[in-house]
């Protein structure tokens, strides 16, 4: 389970660098693009979607811890301004 959260984080921070490079980059769209019902935050279901889609077949707890690391508030999802 670590070595899955180890890896996801690993993932999200290179995402973040080469994302970080590109003068065109938009995090609102990218936000927009992970929130897929159009409430305004990512669940721990929206999170694990994502994440499958890219090869990384995670459970529903392995997700959820993903998720509390960064949901700042504690309110059980990741807003725009926690991402």
């Amino acid at each position: 389970m670590w070595r899955t959260i180890i890896r996801v984080e690993n993932a999200a921070e290179l995402a973040r660098q080469r994302l970080a490079s590109r003068p065109g980059f938009n995090a609102y769209e990218a936000f927009n693009s992970l929130d897929t019902n159009g409430n305004g935050s990512v669940s721990t279901s929206e999170l694990q979607r994502i994440m499958q889609s890219r090869g990384y077949f995670v459970g529903y707890a392995e997700t959820n811890q993903v998720l509390q690391k960064f949901d700042k508030n504690n309110n059980g999802s990741i807003g725009f301004r926690e991402f």
